[in-house]
């Protein structure tokens, strides 16, 4: 979700040994250690109509503007070379055309794109699709901050999960008076890190099982943030711009940040290769 006011608005190292008899065993131990190694390419999506228009998406299917394909695209070009087995989205449309035109570009046409709610956005229950200035005062008010900006300032790096629980306790109370189901109600901050953990876990072992390898995962920007808030030290609660790239890598049971949190590398390269045909 993209924000403009007060949200958005995500070594190897090489032993050396000497000796002939150690030159001669470093190349096969370092080829069974990567063998089974996953990556896995953790993306948001790209702009979408609810994003120009500041609007509260979560679970809603806004689609991607013409920017937003070309966003999709140029990521696809900075991938390139890149290997992807799988790839795997949110069930939203915005996700799976990210992923479709960065597979694509990236020369991953053939791979299949595997999709699961699990990896969508966090829901906002009746407070989908609505105007995002409109629930500033709303959403600080729940925790007695005097205003939306504030509101962020002080809550730094949990401001996301706080956000989402704002929208969960909003909802829980129906202060929007609406006849939603239970089922249908806002996520808690814990829920959609629990979901979005355990899909993410699934795919990595899965993916280990079968050799392992580079998979493209695309998934929206609040749960992003939400998830990458329980696994890294190095997370900051930075926004996470459309179409960034965290880097997962699988090792001992559990999914580690490998370089930079929701870097735009990838799009940037790509936009360069694109401008140049």
């Amino acid at each position: 979700m993209k924000i403009k006011k007060f949200t958005v608005m995500c070594a190897v190292f090489s032993g050396l040994l000497v000796g002939s008899t150690a030159t001669a065993v470093v190349p096969a131990t370092a080829s069974a250690a990567d063998k089974d190694q996953v990556t896995i390419y953790l993306t948001r999506h790209g702009e979408t109509t609810g994003n120009v228009m500041q609007r509260v998406q979560g679970s809603s299917d806004f689609p991607l503007t013409k920017n937003g394909i070309k966003v999709a695209n140029d990521l696809g070009y900075g991938l390139k070379g890149i290997k992807f087995k799988h790839a795997y989205t949110g069930n939203l449309t915005r996700q799976e055309v990210t992923a479709e035109h960065a597979l694509k570009y990236s020369g991953n046409k053939d791979t299949k794109i595997t999709t699961t709610p699990k990896l969508r956005e966090g829901g906002y229950g009746s407070f989908e699709g609505d105007s995002i200035e409109a629930d500033n005062q709303k959403i600080a008010n729940v925790y007695g901050y005097s205003d939306g900006k504030q509101f962020q300032e002080q809550t730094g790096k949990d401001y996301w999960n706080r956000l989402q629980d704002a929208y969960h306790t909003l909802d829980k109370q129906n202060s929007e008076n609406t006849k939603l189901a239970k089922s249908d109600r806002a996520e808690s901050s814990k829920q959609v890190q629990n979901r979005m953990n355990s899909e993410l876990l699934h795919i990595a072992k899965t993916t280990q099982k079968q050799g392992g390898g580079n998979v493209l995962v695309v998934s929206s920007g609040m749960s992003i943030n939400e998830y990458l808030s329980t696994i890294s030290d190095k997370y900051e609660g930075k926004p996470m711009q459309n179409a960034a790239v965290t880097k997962l890598v699988y090792k001992n049971g559990k999914l580690h940040v490998q370089g930079p949190i929701g870097t735009l590398h990838y799009v940037n390269k790509g936009q360069k290769i694109a401008d140049g045909k």
